[in-house]
């Protein structure tokens, strides 16, 4: 378990120690770096942070309302692991959030927005670092949900996300590249949202999420 090195991308530290704990712990569980089923050592992660129990207590709870902690009463924290039939069960609820935060982004898109996505695009399809290139898909689909102006739905969506992109890692590589990441898809996606059509945006967003949670399944992280 190697937290320092994520712990170092996210320096300097200007949020509440608890706050940067989760953060880096997140990370590292949606990384694929501390896999489903692994303890969390609090001696451990205060040591490799430089931080007291405190807020590594705190954030455990705050990973366990996200649902990718569990915390048991004699054993401590452990990464959560999902089956099949959970994965697929968020993945469903991701679809409907996101088709949702994008018809009530839509008509508040604006050509800022669109420019935004595009150079986004234009960086996702250049990187060849898988957790740098997953980052900015996400980006790139938040740029275009944001205008929803909904923080609550927002969060939700992440929250999603956070608990299923740890199973994609074993497909990353230059064979799986374009399916992976469907580089057409997202820009017939922005195409679609700069036109403001709606049913052809949510239609490309949907047929993209399902391809995504069909490869998820396949994952061999689940139990």
């Amino acid at each position: 378990m190697d937290l320092k090195k994520i712990a170092e991308e996210m320096q300097p530290r200007s949020m509440a120690a608890r706050d940067w704990v989760f953060q880096v712990i997140r990370t590292a569980i949606i990384r694929g770096e501390l896999p489903g089923d692994m303890p969390l050592r609090q001696d451990e992660i205060s040591a490799a942070l430089s931080v007291s129990h405190i807020p590594v207590r705190e954030a455990f709870r705050q990973l366990e309302a996200q649902g990718l902690v569990r915390i048991y009463p004699n054993r401590g924290a452990v990464v959560t692991k999902l089956s099949r039939k959970e994965l697929a069960n968020v993945m469903d609820t991701r679809i409907l959030l996101e088709v949702g935060a994008l018809r009530l982004a839509m008509p508040n898109i604006t050509e800022d927005d669109i420019a935004k996505a595009r150079t986004l695009l234009d960086s996702f399809s250049k990187e060849t670092d898988h957790v740098k290139g997953a980052e900015l898909n996400l980006e790139l689909h938040f740029a275009l949900y944001s205008p929803c102006d909904n923080p609550v739905l927002l969060s939700l969506i992440d929250q999603m996300h956070a608990n299923v992109d740890r199973y994609i890692t074993p497909f990353y590589g230059e064979d799986n590249k374009d399916e992976l990441y469907s580089l057409d898809d997202h820009a017939q996606f922005i195409n679609a949202c700069e036109s403001k059509d709606m049913e052809l945006a949510t239609a490309i967003l949907r047929t993209h999420l399902q391809r995504t949670k069909n490869m998820l399944l396949k994952s061999p992280l689940l139990s």
